[in-house]
């Protein structure tokens, strides 16, 4: 499946719906991140990423071709200001994570928290803030990019809220 195009948005089918409260539905536990996270509403543009945007491609066909999700809708897209840079989720996201980085690896952070402050999209910004916390991972431990995975869940949850109720709390970068 190409890269799908980010103003699609998807619903759950009586299926996926099924799919979500039985937990011995042969699904990924990527897909089902994502099946968790579609509503109908949203874009995919709009959904907190949960699994890696390499993957977005891969488990959206898993879910499309197990019959748990249809496409539902195709959005316009997002207004002129939002594709030059100016979407004020990233910029929320960005003030709330500035010295998060530094906070766990002092001065050496300082590179890394540079990377984040530079992401032009949200899309570049989840795949950088995994990165980082591999970074941090490898350079302080488990316990601090834990840490780190924790602060970008809690910026990325601000926006999530004023989105309106989500079926299930998913993280925005998960440790792994």
């Amino acid at each position: 499946m190409a890269s799908p195009d980010p103003r699609f948005v998807y619903a759950r089918t009586a299926q996926g719906e099924a799919a979500l409260k039985d937990a011995t539905h042969a699904i990924s536990v990527q897909g089902r991140r994502l099946l968790s996270l579609i509503d109908g509403r949203r874009t995919l543009a709009q959904l907190p990423l949960n699994v890696r945007p390499d993957e977005l491609p891969m488990r959206l066909e898993e879910l499309l071709m197990q019959g748990l999700i249809t496409l539902s809708g195709i959005r316009d897209p997002a207004p002129a200001t939002m594709t030059e840079g100016h979407d004020p989720r990233l910029e929320d996201f960005k003030r709330r994570m500035a010295g998060a980085v530094e906070r766990e690896l002092g001065p050496a952070g300082s590179v890394l928290e540079a990377r984040l402050q530079d992401c032009v999209n949200l899309t570049v910004m989840r795949t950088v803030m995994r990165e980082v916390i591999d970074r941090v991972r490898e350079r302080a431990g488990d316990e601090q990019a834990a840490r780190l995975a924790r602060t970008a869940q809690s910026a990325a949850r601000a926006w999530l809220e004023r989105d309106g109720p989500r079926t299930r709390p998913g993280p925005a970068a998960e440790p792994r």
